[in-house]
């Protein structure tokens, strides 16, 4: 059968930082982000397909969206007001990297998360070392955030964070409260988690009391197959400095 139906048309309007219209102007590439209202049902969101790793956010009452740049986020002076109707939800996200440099890598991640708007940083685990049979070891932290967000508009944001930073760190959104999708672009829970010892003790030590989908972190930490293999580098990384 042929879809006739018109295709869908958004019209955004662009507020550039100085540096960002001096760079446009001479004709080099801009990269933003638009997003949309999030959706404040207990879902993944409503935001349309094909946007790929693009994050969607809040815009001001007047339409503007807020500006990306690298990984960086910068806004107008509207950023900071909070749409009627935004729910706040608690999220976990987790870091992992193989790149020597990942402790750093997570520092420069963990403050691109905290500068969205609506997104707050409220619990940062220790650094931990993952061992691996079948590949490099990697380096493992989770975070957790307040975020006014839907699931897939911080998925997005995300994958935007990880652009910035040339894909050398893997973030996901492991959990988000009173959020369940099994959408294929949207799995929340993150089904891979509940047996992942790199994500469930670095959260364990961030927070003894969570829950991943109903079961106790400290069950499934205890179940999990590769429990051996994980182990606290440290507990003050994110302050920087040498340990």
């Amino acid at each position: 059968m042929t879809d006739n139906r018109e295709p869908a048309r958004i019209g955004v309007t662009v507020q550039l930082t100085e540096e960002q219209t001096q760079a446009f102007a001479a004709g080099q590439a801009v990269d933003i982000v638009v997003r949309l209202v999030p959706d404040v049902s207990a879902t993944c969101g409503g935001s349309p397909a094909g946007m790929g790793a693009a994050a969607m956010e809040p815009s001001s009452d007047d339409g503007t969206s807020y500006a990306h740049q690298e990984s960086m986020w910068e806004s107008s002076p509207t950023a900071g007001e909070v749409l009627p109707g935004a729910v706040s939800r608690r999220a976990v996200v987790s870091l992992d990297s193989t790149l020597p440099e990942a402790e750093t890598l997570f520092r420069s991640a963990i403050v691109s998360l905290d500068a969205i708007p609506g997104n707050e940083i409220e619990g940062i685990s220790p650094l931990y070392h993952v061992s691996n049979f079948d590949g490099p070891d990697a380096m493992a932290a989770v975070v957790q955030l307040h975020t006014r967000l839907d699931a897939r508009s911080l998925i997005g944001a995300l994958g935007t964070i990880e652009e910035a930073h040339a894909d050398q760190i893997d973030l996901d959104l492991v959990d988000m409260e009173g959020v369940s999708s099994n959408e294929p672009d949207c799995r929340v829970p993150w089904p891979s988690a509940a047996r992942r010892a790199q994500v469930l003790a670095p959260w364990f030590d961030m927070d003894p009391d969570a829950r991943l989908g109903g079961d106790p972190v400290s069950f499934l930490l205890a179940m999990a197959p590769d429990a051996g293999r994980v182990g606290v580098l440290s507990d003050d990384w994110i302050l920087g400095g040498e340990r």
